[in-house]
């Protein structure tokens, strides 16, 4: 006798081998999905927990490529902040952080009104959907080395920035 799998879709018993499920197309070769261990309320709270967890919304800022780099530092003192995310045409280019200003900027430029914010920046950033479990987070964090995440609605536009410090508070709670 042929042994039988469940699909874990819609319940129906397939043959043991086949990719999809005959009824609903549901994959069958996933194996072993990393679930969260039994009363670990660490590994529970980053794998399904979701992003809007840890939203807030206070560190978003947001300039334009052209924004000098002089305009950017007195916003980050006096906001007292340490990113900003970068847009054109509603369309997320870039971020600068303050780790940016001290590796791209720091003794390197007299007159920062003269630097514009795409040539300090970087570009194309790494971001996470509100609905991301907040495991995405961390994962991009240490794989990036990223200490700020921005997180972004599907068409785009932003919602948050993620830091590590959020990341640390909520699991602190947990």
């Amino acid at each position: 006798m042929a042994k039988k799998v469940t699909c874990p879709s819609c319940g129906v018993e397939n043959i043991a081998g086949l990719d999809s499920c005959e009824q609903c197309l549901h994959s069958l070769m996933q194996k072993d999905i990393p679930r969260p261990k039994k009363n670990d309320s660490y590994q529970s709270a980053l794998m399904t927990a979701p992003m809007t967890e840890l939203l807030t919304g206070k560190d978003l800022l947001v300039a334009h490529p052209n924004d000098s780099v002089e305009k950017i530092v007195k916003i980050f003192k006096k906001e007292k902040k340490s990113s900003i995310l970068v847009y054109k045409d509603h369309k997320l280019v870039g971020i600068v952080t303050n780790r940016d200003l001290l590796n791209k900027v720091a003794g390197k430029y007299k007159d920062l009104s003269k630097v514009k914010a795409e040539e300090i920046m970087t570009r194309k950033p790494e971001f996470v959907r509100a609905n991301d479990p907040i495991a995405y987070v961390v994962n991009k964090m240490a794989m990036g080395g990223y200490r700020r995440v921005p997180v972004l609605r599907k068409d785009g536009t932003p919602l948050s920035i993620i830091t590590i410090k959020d990341v640390m508070s909520f699991l602190s709670t947990k």
